[in-house]
C-alpha cells in the first residue's frame, strides 16, 4: 500500500490556521495527512476543541489529522508550510529540525521578501521556495482564526521537479488560488509594499482600513510610505512603480471597513510583533542604500510610543 503524503503547518496563527482550515474543509479525497504544529496556549486550545475557524461562510471547529507540539522530534514530512510570524521564523525552524529531509519541500509565508534565503541554510538538503500569500486573517484568541479578507492566493516559485505537484493541486481543490512563477521576487515586494506600509499606518495612527479610505491625510501618508518602499525595491533590482501603489490603494477597498492589520493588533496589545521586519528593517536598509525613509521614521516613532502606552508604560 502506498504511503500517504504528509503536509505539516508550522505555526497555527492567521495564515497557518486559514490554510489548515481550507484544506480540512475542502479535502475531497484523503490523499495526505495534515499535521498542525503549535505550542503553548494555541496547542492547548486546538487539543481541547480543535481549530476554531471563522469567515464569511464558516464558523466551525476543525480537527487536523495530527496535532504536534513544536519542538517534538517527529518527522520528516513531505511538505512543510512555515506560517510563524517573521520574528519567530529562525527559532521555529531551528527548534524543529526533525521536520525536514532531502525529500521535503518548504514553503515560507512570512511578511518578508527574504524568508526563503533565511531558511535555506537551516534545513539541510530540503528545497525551499520563495512564496507569499495575499490574506488578512487574524487570531481572535489562541486557537481561533478569523478570515477578514483577501483571496488567500499563494504565489510561489517553481520547484526543481514536479514531485510535489500533488500539494499545489490540493490547494486549488481547497479553493486556495495558486500561481507558480519564475518572477516571484516581484510578487514578494508587491505584497510587502501593501503589508508593510498599511501595517505602519494603522499601527501608528490606530485606525481601521475604512478610516484610512475616508481621510485624504491618511491616504497621502500611506502613499508616501509606499513610495519609500518602491525606492527600496528598485535598489534591490525589483521594478515596482506608481502603478503598484495605485493597485495597493485599490486593494484595500476589498476588505471590511473595520478591518485592522495583524501588526496593529500586536501594537494594540503592547507588543512589538513584526516591527523589526515591517518597519525597522525598511528604515535600516533604506539608509544603507542612501535613501531617506522620512515617513517610515515618523511611523516608527509613533508606533514605539503606542507600544509603550499600550504596555502600560509612560511615554
Amino acid at each position: 500500500m502506498k504511503a500517504k503524503k504528509s503536509v505539516a503547518i508550522l505555526g497555527i496563527g492567521g495564515v497557518g490556521g486559514y490554510i489548515g482550515a481550507k484544506l480540512l474543509l475542502n479535502r475531497e479525497e484523503d490523499l495526505f495527512r495534515l499535521i498542525f504544529i503549535a505550542r503553548g496556549t494555541t496547542y492547548k486550545a486546538i487539543q481541547s476543541s480543535g481549530l476554531h475557524f471563522s469567515s464569511e461562510d464558516h464558523d466551525c471547529h476543525l480537527e487536523p489529522d495530527y496535532l504536534q507540539y513544536s519542538g517534538a522530534e517527529e518527522g520528516p514530512y513531505d511538505l512543510v508550510l512555515l506560517a510563524t510570524k517573521a520574528p519567530a521564523l529562525k527559532e521555529a525552524v531551528m527548534g524543529n529540525k526533525a521536520l525536514f529531509s532531502a525529500k521535503t519541500l518548504v514553503v515560507p509565508l512570512q511578511n518578508m521578501v527574504d524568508a526563503a534565503s533565511q531558511v535555506r541554510p537551516l534545513v539541510g538538503e530540503a528545497e525551499v521556495l520563495d512564496a507569499c500569500i495575499y490574506l488578512i486573517s487574524n487570531v481572535q484568541q489562541p486557537g481561533h482564526v478569523k478570515h477578514l479578507g483577501g483571496p488567500g492566493k499563494i504565489v510561489a516559485g517553481k520547484p526543481k521537479n514536479n514531485t510535489h505537484q500533488w500539494f499545489f493541486d490540493a490547494l486549488q481543490k481547497a479553493r486556495i488560488p495558486v500561481e507558480q512563477t519564475d518572477k516571484v521576487a516581484e510578487y514578494l515586494w508587491k505584497k510587502f509594499l501593501f503589508i508593510s506600509s498599511l501595517g505602519a499606518l494603522t499601527a501608528a495612527y490606530e485606525v481601521t482600513f475604512g478610516e484610512i479610505l475616508k481621510s485624504p491625510a491618511l491616504l497621502s501618508s500611506w502613499r508616501k510610505l509606499m513610495e519609500e518602499i518602491v525606492n527600496l525595491a528598485q535598489k534591490h533590482q525589483v521594478a515596482l512603480s506608481h502603478k503598484d501603489i495605485n493597485e495597493a490603494q485599490e486593494l484595500i477597498r476589498h476588505f471590511p471597513e473595520d478591518a485592522r492589520s495583524s501588526f496593529q493588533l500586536d501594537v494594540g496589545d503592547g507588543h512589538f510583533g513584526e516591527k523589526k521586519t515591517l518597519i525597522d528593517d525598511v528604515i535600516a536598509k533604506s539608509l544603507h542604500h542612501g535613501l531617506s525613509p522620512e515617513t517610515y521614521e515618523l511611523m516608527e516613532s509613533l508606533i514605539s510610543q503606542n507600544i509603550r502606552k499600550n504596555a502600560g508604560f509612560s511615554s
